[in-house]
């Protein structure tokens, strides 16, 4: 958006060039059809005066007045755009003030978020867990904007938040534990009385169950895919155990999790029926929403890698 020169080339007398203004904002082209979306105006000379531009100009002179012109305008819009952030950031940081004061968050999570803030996994810094689902809790904390002291009341205000974010059961249970963590340490701060929001049970834990497995987008970019040729192309590179777990990754499918409860026998069962390939069966512990004799995948044992 900004100003711009045209030449007018079937133009004889000064000036040979119009001075037009150009938009690509959603509201200004909002009926337009064009495959690059924008709209022009013709600026009237009389304004030009006002613009610090006048007809005796050359070309060459005008645009680079008008290029002036377009960065002035970008500098003015930038402190706009910074002095609004700013504002929101204020703002933002008034409303976590008013349900997480600072000087407390630091000593809960000193005393109750015991993992490290990162770990180190193969050269890459990585985020841990705990502090990843604190950060959920806390913005579930202000976005409900009620005293902990209530929140045994409003059970149905939080379910509600779980419903629109479409998180996953276990997801739902590891953020209201470090809610109501997080309750019972201010609550005894502040001498108030505290009662824990239970977890959601019958038709609330059904709801959300729906809602997460009928969710359509994803928050998350998928992996890369690591195919068994790509596996047998860096198996040079890595140690025999990591060999090894990637190979059970690849050929059978599992999750990491699955992968690790190999070792204990009783998550895992080997079925040869009477006719045909073999069947392995493995316990999904991650999948806490089903009973247990529906959460165990069936794997057919179709290759000699298996």
């Amino acid at each position: 958006m900004g100003y711009y020169v045209r030449a007018l080339l079937w133009k004889k007398s000064v000036p040979n060039w119009k001075l037009q203004f150009v938009s690509y904002k959603s509201s200004d082209v909002l009926n337009s059809n064009a495959q690059k979306l924008k709209k022009e105006w013709d600026v009237d000379p009389d304004r030009w005066c006002s613009l610090g531009i006048h007809k005796l100009m050359t070309i060459e002179e005008a645009k680079v007045r008008a290029k002036q012109l377009n960065a002035q305008d970008y500098l003015k819009g930038q402190k706009e755009r910074i002095k609004k952030l700013e504002m929101q950031d204020a703002e933002l940081r008034k409303r976590y003030d008013s349900v997480l004061p600072e000087e407390f968050v630091a000593e809960f999570e000193n005393r109750f978020i015991k993992t490290r803030d990162s770990e180190t996994i193969a050269g890459k810094r990585k985020t841990s867990r705990a502090r990843v689902t604190w950060k959920a809790a806390q913005k579930l904390i202000v976005v409900v904007q009620i005293d902990p002291s209530e929140w045994f009341y409003y059970n149905n205000e939080i379910y509600d938040y779980f419903f629109q974010k479409k998180y996953s059961l276990r997801y739902c249970h590891s953020i209201l534990n470090l809610v109501n963590r997080w309750g019972y340490y201010i609550s005894r701060k502040l001498a108030k009385p505290f009662m824990a929001v239970v977890r959601p049970r019958g038709y609330e834990r059904q709801r959300l169950i729906e809602a997460y497995y009928g969710k359509t987008e994803s928050g998350r970019r998928p992996s890369a895919q690591l195919t068994p040729e790509h596996l047998m192309d860096i198996s040079n590179k890595i140690n025999q155990p990591g060999f090894n777990w990637l190979f059970l990754s690849v050929w059978l499918g599992l999750r990491p999790q699955e992968i690790d409860n190999l070792h204990d026998k009783s998550l895992w069962k080997l079925e040869v029926p009477i006719q045909g390939r073999k069947i392995l069966w493995v316990f999904q512990t991650k999948i806490i929403a089903l009973p247990p004799e529906d959460r165990w995948k069936p794997i057919p044992m179709l290759f000699d890698e298996q």
